[in-house]
Formats: structure tokens, C-alpha cells, sequence
């Protein structure tokens, strides 16, 4: 009868279920809770595991009070080489002429000081190089346009005789004026025609005859091939030609 009065529960009878109405993460963290959708601590600890390694191969920021070693380790994270010779600088072809060693060592040593990285430095003095190249290339077709209508068809013959009073200069002066780009100035060409015709006889004055009965050519460049590569006009296919018969190969 005891039995029927407590409903048959008995000491082994099992404690009931009980709801609890008291989150596991409590007010504090409702809000980010319901927001990452987390259900049970086991999502929040996956979670946090994912955020650890995201962030393990992160590059920690140099702080003021970081040493210099934390601070070379951070730039050589960021692409730095170990040292100023692990800048590679490729010449764009027809700027050897322009190239200065010296002052790229000079840029070695700043960009490594300040922790630039190798494809930043490179693409950097490439481009450098290339906008050299492309100046004088613009500069030569602008000089020689001028010197073309002012000349007419007496054209390669007049810069045939600069050429020749050129050729007599020192090598020193040849680079001066060729890495200045003062050999396209049509003053100077023209500076350099009338000296030319001050000291030759006549008979070089007329130019020297090729096989053709045409003066002599020489391109306004003679030591950058490179110059001439792309152009399409009459001149730069006879200076690939100059070029070519002696050894250059576009």
C-alpha cells in the first residue's frame, strides 16, 4: 500500500529529470554566443583551436621597444633577403650603357636597411631601368625627326660627318654623351657637324661610300645595340643591321 501511495518509486527507482533553466555560458556571453551560433562548450573550444592556428603563422608586428634582431626577423618574414647582395637587378636589355654598380650597391645597402623586400626592390630598379630605356628611345626618335626635316635628303650624310668627329672623341666623352642622351639634342648634332666639317677634308666630308654609293652608316648609339631593337622606321633597321654584321643578335 506504501508503494501505491508514492506512485511506486522506491530507493532504486531513478531521480527524475529536471530542466535547468540556467544557460552554460551564462548573461555575460549570451550575445556573442547566439552570434557565433556556438550550441555546446565543445564548439567554442573548436573554435578557438581554428583561431590559434590561423594566427600561429601570422607575423608579429615590431613594437618601439622590439631589439634589432626582432625587428631583422620581421623584415626577412616580409620578403627582406638576409643581406643587400640577395637584390637581384636584371637590365632591361639596351640599358647596360645606363647601368651604375656603384650606385646600386649604395641602394642595396638603404633598402636593406629598411627592411624592403627583394620582389619590391627588384620590380622597383627594373622599372627604373626600363623608363631609362624608354627615354632615350623617345629622345633619339625626337631628335632624329627634327634633324630629318630640317636636312631633308640630306640627312645621313650631314649625321654621317657628327658620327665621324664623334668617333675621334675619347671614350670617356662617347659615354658622357650617350648616357646623358646629349647625343639625340639636335644642337649638339648639329655643334658636332659643323666641327666635323672644320677638320676633314672633303673628301670625308662627302662620307665615305659604301658599296651602294651611300655614306657609311653608324648608328648615333654605337655601343647599345638594345636601343634599336623594336623601332620600325628606316633608321633603326639599318642600325640592327650595323648591329647584326657585327655580332649582335636581336
Amino acid at each position: 500500500m506504501e508503494n501505491e501511495a508514492n506512485g511506486g518509486e522506491s530507493i532504486l527507482s531513478p531521480e527524475p529529470e529536471t530542466t535547468s533553466t540556467e544557460s552554460w555560458y551564462g548573461d555575460d556571453y549570451r550575445e556573442v554566443v547566439e552570434k557565433k551560433g556556438w550550441k555546446a562548450p565543445s564548439d567554442v573550444l573548436k573554435s578557438y583551436t581554428e583561431l590559434e592556428k590561423t594566427f600561429s603563422g601570422r607575423v608579429k608586428m615590431p613594437t618601439p621597444e622590439s631589439s634589432a634582431e626582432e625587428i631583422r626577423q620581421f623584415y626577412m618574414k616580409t620578403g627582406c633577403p638576409e643581406n643587400p647582395d640577395g637584390y637581384e637587378i636584371k637590365t632591361p636589355e639596351g640599358a647596360e650603357a645606363f647601368r651604375d654598380e656603384s650606385a646600386e650597391a649604395e641602394l642595396r645597402k638603404v633598402a636593406h636597411e629598411m627592411g624592403v623586400s627583394k620582389q619590391a626592390f627588384e620590380a622597383i630598379a627594373n622599372k627604373y631601368y626600363d623608363n631609362i630605356v624608354m627615354g632615350m628611345q623617345k629622345s633619339l626618335e625626337s631628335g632624329r625627326a627634327a634633324l630629318q626635316q630640317e636636312f631633308g635628303d640630306k640627312y645621313d650624310e650631314q649625321v654621317a660627318i657628327a658620327q665621324r668627329f664623334a668617333g675621334n672623341c675619347s671614350d670617356e666623352f662617347r659615354d658622357l654623351m650617350e648616357r646623358s642622351g646629349l647625343g639625340n639634342n639636335p644642337i649638339v648634332v648639329k655643334e658636332f657637324i659643323n666641327l666635323g666639317k672644320k677638320t676633314m677634308s672633303d673628301t670625308l666630308i662627302k662620307g665615305d661610300l659604301g658599296g651602294d654609293g651611300e655614306p657609311a652608316f653608324v648608328p648615333s648609339h654605337p655601343n647599345s645595340p638594345g636601343m634599336y631593337t623594336h623601332g620600325e622606321d628606316e633608321y633603326s633597321v639599318k642600325a640592327r643591321d650595323y648591329f647584326s654584321k657585327r655580332g649582335h643578335k636581336y
